[in-house]
């Protein structure tokens, strides 16, 4: 129960009179401001006079036209005198007079008087004595009439005057019970004031003994603590940072962080301590410090907080826990965790490069049975012919025929053969099994057996050589993958190239390739066709009922590239080329 009073008389009670003597105080002062408002008297609201001129100015008005009808007051007189009238109505309609005219229900009757002078404004500019009696009818309501709303104004404004002086009473009063209300809780205020210094002694007291038992724990805490102020200097450096650090107390205290160690000049705890120092906390783990005469680094966790006195940033406090042996054992952990990771990749790449040797072979054997299936086709034709032959004439053959026939026989057989062993060996070596069979070969040669191959099987076509170097010029290359690539291009030429168009093959040199062009003049491939002209199974547009596969092209790039060559489509507006280029045998002449 004594917690609770002390509690209410502490703090409920003196948070309650400080808004209480601010509304009390703002209350006073707008009453006052009120009395002052409604003391002053403003001139443009005395209606009373106002009226009163506007009567008068319409009386005068009057006898002005009554005397210029008996030639005492000129025309001149009479236009100034409704002048100064017609101003005086004017007036009553702008502003507060207006809206003064409305509170007392005057506004039909001015506007009707308005109109009235609107009608005689004529009248008075072009004014006879004549008219006078007529024009001193018509204003004879002017008088009267202003002079009832005069009345009017007088009683509004002494009802309105005895209104204020009582609100001005009421408020005086009210002003006076505020005053009375900020002395209460000033004295109220007062008391808690009195209470909260005596409060902030004891308090002192009680901080002071609690520093003096942080000051005991610090001393004999295991972990490193200090304290830096706000310009980064020592303020408290416990045992333990003595035995991290080797530097002692007196040697720390007063000294910047870069003065006492080189640790705290590193960039990752500088920033940590320029964090806390700025008001956030942060957290460092591990981090490397070598102390005075020591090889061996010690590494350390860093905890730096901010040091806070009723939101001011007063400096900061740092922990420092030796954790070196929890480094070396997560160095150990990450040095088996590499060597697994090493297992791991190795055995890996090996299963790796098993698979791609896997995948390798089972390509191989497909490009293999359709090369055969593509690449067999002109020998075994060719033989094929040549036998036939022989058969027709049977014993009508001389011996010269059956020798030359039974020769063209074995030369398809023997290139036959060769393909063979040629096509086992590509498969060996892109599988990695043996290297390139390139040898020093006269590529002229090779074209000249392609081309008369080539004549035999379609001999529709004209197969036109021409020699820009010299026959015996030389390339680096296996010549039965050169026969087969050289027969694929004259064989695709022969099925595109237009009826009775000669195929021209030409060879000629630079000064690292030999260079062999194989063209026609059928219509340009497609610019959609040709950068697939070279895909596996792939056929253009203008393929249509011709008879193939799709691999042949494929293949020639392919047998091209494994013996250090290329074979490219040339751009051209007209016709078709296809370029095999080869690598020059060292030493060999144009």
């Amino acid at each position: 129960m004594k917690r609770l009073s002390s509690s209410i008389f502490g703090v409920w009670l003196p948070l309650a009179a400080v808004p209480a003597f601010a509304l009390l105080l703002s209350f006073s002062l707008i009453r006052m401001l009120d009395v002052e408002s409604d003391m002053r008297v403003d001139a443009e609201q005395n209606m009373l006079w106002v009226l009163h001129q506007a009567e008068v100015a319409a009386l005068r008005l009057t006898s002005t036209i009554a005397l210029a009808e008996a030639g005492a007051a000129s025309t001149d007189d009479v236009a100034l005198r409704f002048d100064i009238l017609q101003s005086r109505i004017s007036l009553l309609h702008a502003g507060p007079q207006h809206r003064f005219i409305e509170q007392i229900h005057f506004t039909d009757t001015l506007d009707q008087l308005s109109r009235t002078l609107d009608s005689l404004a004529p009248e008075i500019g072009a004014f006879t004595p004549n008219a006078g009696p007529g024009l001193r009818s018509r204003l004879a309501p002017f008088a009267r009439r202003l002079g009832q709303a005069a009345n009017v104004a007088m009683i509004t404004e002494w009802d309105d005057l005895g209104g204020r002086l009582e609100a001005q009473r009421t408020q005086l009063h009210q002003a006076m019970a505020s005053l009375a209300g900020i002395m209460v809780a000033g004295a109220v205020l007062t008391v808690t004031l009195v209470q909260a210094l005596r409060q902030s002694h004891r308090r002192n007291r009680m901080l002071r003994r609690e520093r003096d038992f942080s000051a005991l724990l610090i001393a004999s805490s295991g972990e490193g603590i200090l304290a830096v102020d706000n310009d980064g200097r020592c303020t408290l450096w416990n045992p333990a940072m003595v035995d991290i650090t080797g530097k002692s107390e007196s040697q720390a205290t007063g000294e910047t962080l870069a003065n006492i160690a080189n640790f705290f000049t590193t960039p990752a705890v500088h920033q940590g301590v320029a964090r806390a120092l700025a008001g956030s906390a942060s957290q460092l783990t591990l981090q490397p410090l070598f102390p005075p005469g020591c090889a061996t680094a010690l590494y350390v966790d860093l905890h730096a907080f901010p040091m806070r006195d009723d939101g001011t940033i007063l400096g900061a406090i740092l922990l420092l826990h030796d954790a070196s042996d929890r480094h070396a054992a997560q160095q150990k952990e990450a040095l088996h965790r590499d060597q697994l990771e090493e297992l791991v990749t190795e055995r890996t790449r090996e299963l790796n490069s098993a698979l791609q040797r896997e995948r390798s072979a089972a390509e191989l054997y497909r490009n293999f049975a359709a090369m055969v299936s593509h690449q067999f086709r002109t020998p075994l034709a060719v033989a094929d012919s040549a036998l036939q032959r022989l058969v027709r004439r049977g014993k009508r053959a001389p011996a010269e025929e059956i020798a030359e026939r039974a020769e063209r026989a074995r030369r398809a057989i023997a290139g036959l053969t060769r393909l063979v062993d040629s096509t086992l060996d590509a498969a060996r070596l892109d599988a990695g099994q043996i290297g390139a069979r390139r040898q020093r070969c006269s590529v002229a040669a090779i074209v000249e057996t392609v081309c008369e191959r080539q004549r035999e099987t379609t001999p529709e076509r004209q197969i036109v050589l021409e020699h820009a170097i010299a026959t015996s010029a030389t390339a680096f290359c296996d010549p039965a993958h050169v026969e087969q690539i050289l027969e694929n291009l004259l064989s695709n030429a022969a099925k595109y190239a237009p009826h009775k168009a000669p195929i021209t093959v030409r060879i000629h040199a630079d000064s690292a390739r030999l260079i062999c062009d194989v063209h026609h003049d059928g219509a340009p491939i497609a610019f959609q066709d040709r950068e697939r002209v070279f895909e596996r199974n792939y056929r253009g547009v203008n393929s249509a009922g011709i008879a193939g596969t799709g691999i042949g092209l494929f293949m020639a790039q392919t047998l091209a590239r494994m013996q250090g060559g290329e074979l490219h489509l040339q751009p051209a507006d007209q016709g078709v080329t296809f370029r095999l280029t080869l690598p020059r045998y060292a030493g060999a002449m144009t």
